[in-house]
């Protein structure tokens, strides 16, 4: 089974990652002199352009809409044909200004064409608008000549509209081609109405378009950016992924460990940056396979190796790194002396967009992506007996994964003095065994480091939550594991290399087996560790991955009033019923604490995956906003500790952030925690947030 792409990773790096500056391709467009022509293809769910009442909580199969790559975006799509189509300005709000400037109507194959008018020009407040039943409208923005009018040309629109920070007449032309191009990679097949063909579009590509609008939106860097974050940096990763099978009921929960070092240069223009990778220090991915028997068993696999690859990258004045990954298209690697028919299966991973954000000091950024790709069975296409090639009408399953990323920036000179007095941690650790099948483990807690090579735990600093998989295969039942107050009072060494490598001897041995090793950012205020550890050989029966992220803590309590941040989340959910979850949050995502911190508003679009049982198809977590609501933030501390909690009385449910604030403020590190109260415990979900001030 192939490894889902990892973004930071050396495979994908390979890409180059620079934004694109696509050409308009749509002639002059100038002040036209009357001689440009407009012109385009109409079409509508059903060749109606109607909006009627749908559940924008759509749940769909992700891979419905994914793929090809670069075809017709959507089919099953119809011609409006008559109906008047009309070029118009209109405001941010997406209000129509002054009269109409030109209009036509479309032809019985719902094609149209206009002339622009004189001293008219290409811009992004420049539509051609269609009007149907029930006061139903759909656009397209005139960033080109060539200029369709469809759901996803409404869709792009749209979310450019909802941004109250874009001036719709400013907007580069050739950013809004660009952008609309990607989104017409995605395949996706016409619904009843535009409303749910809208709702499919939100699911499946909004975060891409949050994404590349906030691009858009972002400071050009001056070189000062360039400069801050030029240097050496250490990669420190966990990922969590599902797998679903087309051809058996047989289903896969996966993890991945990695750490990597990379150095930022800058580049040959304002704004770019040269990445080149580095030496890994740990790569390890587990897959737990579970058929519908209930059986059970575990592949692991670890590489390490030091090849190194260079590629450009772009970088805002805050610091925040642009991660570009064009439609991606990889056969699997086998041995053709033994497999003489070539590779089984290959896959495909839609374009996507990641912004690696920084956390306000240039030495530590943080991303959470979500990766999904399509598993293909392999075709032979030139009849010589070796499979070279993926057969898009043979779908072997879906391949997602949820992964945190932390960058710290490389240290030099550090010593056991570099990380001196309280720190504060949240961990997030899953055990996969073949039986019982696994538990999901988060401890919240503060350290203490004596600036020499000893960290203590005082008593009962520790806060242990978990839930326990009591059967092999799907769920029978759920434990709770809480050692809440319980845990600490003990210690053990710590070691750190001049360059900031942190090792941490937790069960004080002297033994590497279970030490948690990983990165100190230069400045020893932020580290992220990682544990990795197998039990059994032929067939390995368990494997432990963790995630350690610890902040330095504060002697006086932050101010957090009227604080905004954006919030990394990575969260796995389940219940009894075998029900699993993978949830992250969109880039629109945010928390704002009121002006006494005594609450804070969280405005959150999800995003990630979920399937039945552990053998069900993969779907897409495909719902829009929810409606705001309030954290009740339950205490701040002198030391940072803060704890937040949300209930939701009807779904007789409470969810509680707790964790650290950094000493300066910038970063929050929690554990989010998430259950039924009173109905059994059977439903519980629990994961680790990044939060960055804004």
């Amino acid at each position: 089974m192939q490894i889902p792409r990892t973004k930071l990773k050396p495979l994908v790096l390979a890409c180059s990652l620079a934004l694109a500056a696509c050409s308009s391709g749509g002639g002059d467009g100038g002040g036209g002199g009357g001689t440009a022509t407009i012109s385009g293809l109409v079409e509508a769910p059903g060749g109606i352009v109607a909006q009627f009442e749908t559940n924008q909580s759509v749940m769909v199969a992700f891979t419905n809409f994914v793929f090809p790559g670069a075809q017709a975006a959507i089919t099953g799509l119809q011609p409006v044909t008559g109906a008047t189509v009309e070029l118009i300005r209109i405001d941010d709000d997406g209000n129509q200004v002054g009269d109409v400037l030109a209009s036509t109507v479309t032809s019985i194959t719902g094609d149209y064409s206009l002339a622009l008018p004189t001293g008219v020009s290409l811009a992004g407040n420049l539509v051609v608008r269609i009007s149907g039943n029930g006061g139903a409208s759909m656009s397209a923005m005139v960033v080109e000549q060539d200029v369709d009018i469809n759901p996803i040309s409404q869709y792009v629109l749209d979310k450019f509209v909802d941004d109250e920070n874009l001036v719709l007449a400013d907007l580069a032309v050739n950013e809004v081609v660009a952008l609309t191009g990607k989104v017409e990679e995605f395949d996706l097949t016409a619904t009843s109405d535009l409303s749910s063909m809208l709702a499919q579009l939100d699911a499946e590509v909004g975060e891409l378009v949050d994404t590349e609008i906030a691009v858009i939106n972002s400071t050009p860097d001056d070189g000062t950016a360039t400069t801050a974050s030029s240097g050496a940096w250490n990669i420190v990763e966990l990922g969590i992924g599902m797998h679903d099978s087309e051809q058996q009921d047989y289903g896969t929960l996966t993890m991945d460990v990695y750490s990597e070092s990379i150095s930022i240069a800058a580049g040959t223009s304002a704004g770019e940056i040269n990445i080149t990778t580095g030496s890994t220090f740990i790569d390890a991915w587990t897959n737990l396979g579970i058929d519908n028997m209930g059986g059970a068993n575990i592949y692991h696999e670890t590489s390490v190796g030091d090849e190194s690859d260079s590629f450009p990258a772009q970088i805002d004045a805050a610091g925040n790194i642009t991660l570009e990954f064009p439609f991606e298209e990889e056969l699997q690697t086998v041995d053709t002396q033994f497999d003489l028919d070539g590779p089984d299966f290959g896959w495909r991973w839609p374009s996507t967009t990641y912004i690696v954000r920084d956390t306000g000091n240039n030495n530590v950024k943080v991303l959470v992506s979500t990766d999904a790709g399509v598993r293909y069975n392999t075709v032979d296409t030139n009849n010589d007996g070796v499979k070279d090639a993926v057969n898009p009408n043979s779908k072997s399953g879906d391949e997602v994964e949820v992964l945190m990323t932390l960058l710290l920036k490389q240290g030099s000179g550090m010593s056991g003095a570099s990380l001196n007095g309280d720190y504060g941690i949240v961990t997030m650790s899953l055990d996969l065994t073949t039986n019982p099948s696994g538990m999901l483990n988060s401890t919240v807690g503060a350290v203490n480091f004596d600036a020499v090579d000893t960290v203590t735990v005082a008593a009962s600093a520790f806060e242990d939550i978990g839930f326990e998989r009591t059967s092999n295969g799907s769920f029978t039942s759920m434990n709770l594991v809480d050692s809440t107050g319980t845990d600490g009072g003990f210690s053990f060494p710590y070691m750190i290399t001049a360059s900031g490598q942190l090792t941490l001897d937790t069960d004080n041995n002297g033994a590497s087996a279970d030490d948690l090793e990983g990165w100190s950012n230069e400045d020893g205020s932020v580290f992220a560790l990682l544990n990795e550890n197998t039990s059994g050989t032929d067939p390995i029966t368990n494997v432990y991955n963790e995630l350690v992220v610890g902040v330095k803590l504060p002697t006086t309590a932050p101010s957090m009033g009227d604080a905004v941040f954006k919030l990394y989340p990575m969260v796995f959910g389940a219940d009894v019923t075998g029900f699993t979850e993978l949830v992250s949050l969109r880039n629109v995502s945010s928390f704002t604490f009121n002006a006494g911190a005594t609450a804070a508003t969280a405005e959150f679009t999800a995003r990630g995956f979920e399937r039945a049982t552990d053998i069900s198809s993969i779907t897409a977590l495909a719902s829009g906003a929810d409606p705001a609501f309030d954290f009740t933030v339950d205490s701040i501390g002198t030391d940072g500790a803060i704890s937040m909690t949300f209930t939701d009385v009807a779904a007789d449910e409470t969810a509680v952030m707790k964790g650290f604030i950094s000493a300066d403020g910038k970063m929050m590190v929690l554990r989010y925690y998430e259950a039924d109260d009173t109905q059994g415990e059977v439903s519980r979900a629990i994961g680790m947030v990044i939060g960055i001030r804004q």
